[in-house]
């Protein structure tokens, strides 16, 4: 094993959403089961070194199933995303597992999904 390689991926974003509000310019440390290790805000997060970056709001704990939560979550944009998300994912476990995913394509002034929002699954659920 290499140990300069650490257990976990180091991603960043635009935004975050967690159940406590969204954070802004997020790098989270995430676990191989999609655990929410560690969370800080970064005013470069696309420059750190052995980052990943992407474009959007990431979003934990979503449903397995994200293609057709996402669909769902399409089929109400004219609601904030903030509320879709609240009422999509338990607060209890927003940061302990489930899929990570990224979503892109937003109106971020007030956080809306637009028609060419899209969805990337970034690490897979375990399952609830």
């Amino acid at each position: 094993m290499n140990s300069s390689v650490p257990p976990f991926r180091r991603i960043a974003s635009n935004r975050l959403w967690t159940p406590a509000g969204v954070v802004r310019d997020p790098v989270v440390e995430v676990a191989p089961d999609g655990r929410i290790l560690r969370v800080a805000s970064h005013p470069d997060p696309d420059r750190l070194p052995l980052t990943e970056f992407y474009a959007g709001l990431l979003v934990p704990a979503f449903p397995d199933d994200y293609r057709a939560a996402f669909a769902a979550l399409l089929a109400q944009r004219e609601r904030p995303l903030e509320e879709l998300l609240a009422a999509l994912i338990p607060s209890d476990g927003a940061l302990r597992g489930g899929a990570l995913v990224v979503i892109s394509g937003l109106d971020y002034a007030p956080l809306r999904l637009t028609d060419r929002a899209q969805i990337r699954l970034l690490v897979a659920g375990r399952g609830r």
